[in-house]
């Protein structure tokens, strides 16, 4: 166990020294690089990527999947352990100085989350985790909630960025079933508060990898659960994760 606590100080480290970049050079780093629909690229994301993965090849031999830079490192896709990296989950968040946008790092085992950090660099709140031991805010514990009913909870989710009839209609039957749903920008973000005890589940369908890994393994190390579903690594998923009292949302 102290390798995966070795591990997890290797992201934690990493994440930090991209925090503290994007947050130094939020001015310069705030110019668009392109955009494809509703997704908007900036500088920010590639000049942090590239301190994030220069740190983890200085650090750790495992291959990487990265939102701007794809595999890197990976002879072959089937590694047992992979980096999940996404250096700004949130861009458009932090071109418009919205404080939801984080740095998100994950270690997956087999495809599966097993520990992850995403660093909330603007509200100055970093959560880390490793399944199976614990989860921890800012250093200290943190846990799912217990809330047991959708009707008094909180769901974090999306507007479907690859949206169909059906997930439009699943999309608004979730509506209808939470007491509260919120729409913050920043997968990472919303799957850390739901680690946090701050919302019950996370619910989002199109998310990549990149998005969602460290905040599952996140979700999972404080207590709750999580699922992905999708064709491959760097495939568009079907992610639900809940604080385990609550089923997980469709």
């Amino acid at each position: 166990m102290s390798e995966l606590h070795d591990l997890l100080a290797i992201a934690e480290s990493a994440a930090a020294e991209a925090s503290a970049a994007l947050l130094a050079h939020r001015a310069a780093w705030s110019v668009i690089a392109g955009e494809e629909g509703r997704e908007v690229k900036i500088d920010a994301d590639k000049r942090a990527e590239a301190l994030i993965l220069a740190a983890l090849e200085r650090t750790s031999p495992y291959a990487v999947i990265s939102e701007e830079a794809g595999w890197v490192r990976a002879a072959e896709r089937g590694d047992r352990f992979v980096w999940a990296v996404d250096p700004l989950d949130g861009s458009v968040n932090y071109l418009r100085d919205y404080p939801h946008c984080a740095v998100s790092i994950a270690l997956l085992d087999n495809g599966r989350p097993i520990l992850g950090v995403v660093d909330c660099f603007a509200l100055r709140e970093r959560f880390t985790g490793i399944v199976g031991v614990g989860a921890w805010l800012n250093g200290k514990p943190m846990r799912v909630s217990d809330i047991t009913a959708p009707a008094s909870g909180i769901l974090q989710t999306g507007v479907p960025s690859r949206a169909t009839a059906e997930s439009m209609r699943l999309f608004e039957d979730r509506l209808k079933t939470w007491r509260k749903v919120r729409m913050i920008g920043s997968a990472a973000s919303a799957l850390a508060y739901v680690a946090a005890g701050r919302a019950e589940a996370y619910r989002e369908s199109g998310s990549m990898i990149w998005d969602v890994a460290a905040g599952c393994a996140l979700v999972e190390a404080a207590g709750g659960e999580f699922r992905i579903e999708g064709a491959g690594l760097d495939q568009p998923l079907e992610v639900a994760a809940g604080n385990a009292r609550i089923g997980l949302p469709a």
